[in-house]
């Protein structure tokens, strides 16, 4: 690991995709020499869309710990060059998913210039989130001081929750599940489209802020890439935990203290709420979920209390489940939480996480997660995409409740992605994507708001990456055509 000059550490020159370490760009003879950043085997660690493992079998990072994937049922196996199989069914479902840390820069990557409020003081709760029944906001979320460039937004009140029935903020009304849409209060359909950051932490720290980038990436008057403005409706807030391995966040939540919340979590949701997007808080978990049960139990207990008077915020519980491709293990562990969150926040939706680093979404359609205001979570990168087999269970899933998309993308000869899992361009990739996404009528928001981490939306100097192999400006364009539709306030 290389020291950060703010006394966080990241894992420099190593590309990570869903919990994979793909090997060393041309940065790793920089930093601390580490080539292999937590002691675990790099080699043969890629993960085959079948859920095979290669010969190493043990993810760089520790992930997974409970062992390898399943492997594919007969006949149906696609190999981790991306090969796709003759056919037959992935028992295990499928493997990667696909996140990156590369480059091996720190990301100190200049300044965020999207014009925007740049606050400095972060948030003062003064009032908490005093719950005494219900999900009633009658004290709303009001914001007294605004969001301004010297002292962030002051809260005065919190949102005290009395009793009753939910209020929505700031014009972002409430949403519900309802069969296998979501939808708003006047039973409109919504469709939430947007983008992931990756982690919190890391954005405020060394990427020039994360209201910054959330102003970047809500900025109607953006014409980069020759498309007028980001017509954003979510934004994804990926928290990586204090014990994961993949990342050395410099700031994440601990137990037992505010201070997470009140300086960085509550304004960047609260920054979210004012340019009219809604947020998910995405716990960032790349493992099976049995070994993280009580630090996930922490964080929920703690955070669905402090934003269940927020209309606009979603749950993710557990970014990606690995779990052997066990789909009854996850299943357990997301109910637990999922009862956890509804102790106080009976409204929010919540994204349930499916294993095989969600690539398994199938089994979810006939034995889903007791309870009401439930969407399960698929990634898809272009290696998973050549799987007929993944398509069809998202299909399966789709038929019977919503599916969110909440990590997609991709970068031709993205350094270090031997195995091609996200080796992808426009028309192989993302416009048929593009398409099957649409036909299932699902939410999504694509991976990732980085230039450094893959696949990456953006150059070094923050202007898009554009073109047929261009991540950043497909996503814009996405997110421009529609516009004006199935959008929360039902136009």
């Amino acid at each position: 690991m290389a020291e950060h000059p703010s006394g966080g550490t990241h894992l420099r020159g190593w590309i990570y995709v869903a919990g994979l370490v793909l090997g060393c760009t041309s940065a790793c003879g920089g930093g601390s020499g580490d080539d292999d950043p937590d002691g675990a085997s790099s080699t043969g660690a890629q993960k085959g869309v079948g859920g095979q493992t290669g010969t190493g079998g043990a993810f760089d990072g520790g992930v997974p710990t409970g062992g390898a994937p399943p492997a594919a049922g007969t006949g149906g196996a696609v190999s981790p060059s991306g090969g796709a199989g003759s056919g037959g069914a992935l028992t295990g479902g499928s493997a990667s998913g696909g996140r990156t840390i590369g480059g091996g820069r720190t990301g100190t990557g200049g300044r965020m210039e999207t014009g925007g409020s740049a606050n400095t003081g972060g948030v003062a709760d003064t009032g908490g989130h005093a719950q005494t029944g219900g999900n009633a906001a009658t004290g709303g979320n009001a914001a007294t001081g605004g969001s301004d460039a010297s002292g962030g937004s002051a809260h005065t009140g919190g949102s005290a929750n009395t009793g009753g029935t939910s209020e929505q903020t700031d014009g972002l009304p409430w949403l519900h599940v309802e069969g296998n849409a979501i939808k708003n209060p006047a039973g409109q359909t919504v469709i939430l489209r947007g983008v992931s950051l990756i982690d919190l932490g890391t954005t405020e720290e060394r990427y020039g802020g994360a209201r910054q980038m959330i102003d970047r990436l809500t900025d109607k008057t953006n014409s980069d890439g020759g498309v007028n403005g980001w017509y954003t409706t979510v934004i994804r807030i990926a928290i990586y935990p204090a014990d994961s391995p993949e990342v050395r966040s410099p700031s994440t939540f601990q137990a037992g203290s505010d201070d997470f919340y009140n300086e960085l979590l509550r304004p960047v949701v609260d920054r979210c709420k004012e340019k009219g997007a809604y947020a998910i808080i995405d716990w960032h978990y790349i493992a099976d979920t049995t070994q993280h049960r009580q630090t996930t139990e922490e964080f929920w207990r703690t955070m669905s209390a402090k934003f269940a008077g927020d209309s606009h915020v979603l749950f993710e519980l557990f970014n990606e489940p690995i779990n052997n491709g066990d789909w009854a293990s996850v299943r357990t562990d997301m109910q637990s939480w999922y009862d956890i969150v509804r102790q106080s926040a009976p409204d929010n939706l919540v994204l349930v996480g499916t294993p095989n680093w969600c690539q398994s979404v199938g089994p979810t359609a006939d034995n889903p997660v007791d309870g009401t205001n439930i969407a399960y979570v698929a990634h898809m990168y272009p290696m998973h995409w050549k799987s007929q087999d993944l398509r069809n269970q998202i299909t399966t899933a789709a038929a019977k409740h919503p599916v969110f998309m909440s990590e997609w993308g991709f970068q031709p000869n993205a350094p270090g992605d031997s195995s091609g899992i996200v080796d992808g361009t426009a028309t192989s990739y993302g416009t048929p994507f593009q398409e099957f996404v649409e036909q299932n009528r699902s939410s999504w928001t694509a991976w990732c708001a980085s230039y450094d981490w893959f696949p990456s939306m953006f150059n070094q100097d923050w202007t898009l990456r554009t073109g047929e192999d261009g991540l950043g400006g497909f996503v814009k364009e996405w997110l421009y055509e529609k516009r004006d539709s199935d959008l929360p306030t039902g136009r």
